[in-house]
């Protein structure tokens, strides 16, 4: 009997100690999982993967973009993402050669690859070379080519993943520039890797749309027009093609904001304030099109429609600013081009639309 009081009251501060551990076990248990489980994008060295980005981007090659881009000091590194994307659909398309002669994952011409100091090259840039010595990395460096051993392999090899994706991270470095056709230093490296406006145009509309948050630099400044804590929301135009109000025998419960024309086609639209997304659908969505609404304070909802692609996802919080996808032509449009590019704006007060002018009066004057 004494036995058993001496055992029960040694029993209780055991009791105690592994009651407290278990709890510190459950408690770091789910800070982990917290960690693994956070609603927020997913980041990587400092660049944010929009939704889309996180659904198109083979995951498998996300590590080798961001070591090409570290080893080149390249800041951007889903821009390798989207012109990857442009070229081959992520490989998906073969390693090909194209119609003039671009070969690989990211269609190098092979002189810019072995280097314009080659005896065969001139003209666009297919040279005459052999196999063997379009890889070899000794004669790559003799004639200055943009090619890259980045597996240690022995071979600069542009249908290898990674010596392509490394020799373009490359290449865009030393081809940035502050003096060329464009003052975004970004956009002058992506033309100067095809010489085409539309490929710059195709090249940004993935970025944008795969990284959910970068707006080109012009003249070294963020091209967005914040006062107070609200943004105007078409970083390009202020110009307004339907206002808020009667229209075609219906009221039209937004204001439409766009170039002339289609030029407008997967430019960045950007969240008039800090808030939180309650709804970024693709599809009809009851004439809207691709659209996202954003949830402020106070009552306020904003709505941004007719958007080609989506930048943010539902139960996001997101800051004034921030890009929640590109302008685009889907849903109910109307126009005589047939396309129609504008964003459909909205503002909703405690569930009913109000005309959106009054809170883009400090941009537009009256």
């Amino acid at each position: 009997m004494k036995i058993s009081k001496w055992i029960l009251i040694l029993s209780i501060p055991l009791l105690a100690i592994i009651i407290t551990l278990v709890i510190l076990v459950f408690a770091m248990g789910t800070s982990l999982l917290s960690s693994f489980t956070d609603d927020d994008k997913p980041e990587f060295d400092g660049m944010i993967l929009g939704p889309i980005g996180e659904n198109e981007i083979p995951s498998e090659l996300i590590p080798i973009y961001q070591r090409a881009a570290e080893q080149y000091n390249l800041d951007q590194w889903i821009i390798l993402a989207a012109i990857h994307r442009v070229e081959t659909r992520f490989s998906t398309l073969g390693v090909m050669e194209s119609p003039v002669g671009a070969t690989g994952h990211v269609q190098f011409m092979p002189c810019t690859w072995m280097g314009w100091g080659h005896p065969s090259c001139g003209g666009l840039g297919k040279g005459n070379m052999s196999n063997g010595d379009l890889i070899n990395p000794e004669l790559i460096t003799k004639y200055g080519g943009y090619g890259v051993d980045a597996n240690g392999d022995g071979k600069a090899d542009p249908s290898d993943i990674e010596d392509a994706i490394f020799s373009a991270a490359k290449y865009l470095t030393a081809n940035m520039s502050t003096d060329g056709k464009y003052s975004d230093p970004l956009k002058n490296a992506v033309y100067a890797y095809n010489h085409a406006d539309w490929y710059v145009d195709e090249v940004f509309m993935h970025f944008n749309l795969y990284s959910s948050g970068y707006i080109a630099k012009e003249n070294n400044q963020v091209p967005i027009s914040m006062i107070g804590d609200t943004v105007w929301p078409v970083p390009h135009t202020k110009n307004i093609t339907s206002p808020y109000g009667s229209r075609w025998g219906t009221i039209h419960e937004g204001i439409d904001i766009n170039q002339a024309g289609d030029a407008d086609l997967g430019k960045p639209i950007v969240a008039f304030k800090n808030g939180t997304v309650v709804y970024s659908r693709t599809g009809w969505n009851g004439g809207w099109g691709n659209v996202v609404q954003v949830e402020h304070s106070n009552g306020l909802k904003t709505v941004y429609a007719h958007l080609s692609s989506l930048g943010v996802r539902e139960g996001q919080q997101i800051s004034a600013g921030q890009v929640v996808g590109t302008m685009g032509h889907t849903g109910n449009v109307r126009s005589s081009t047939g396309k129609g590019t504008h964003l459909h704006f909205e503002v909703w007060l405690n569930g009913n639309r109000i005309d959106p002018t009054p809170y883009l009066t400090p941009w537009l004057g009256g």
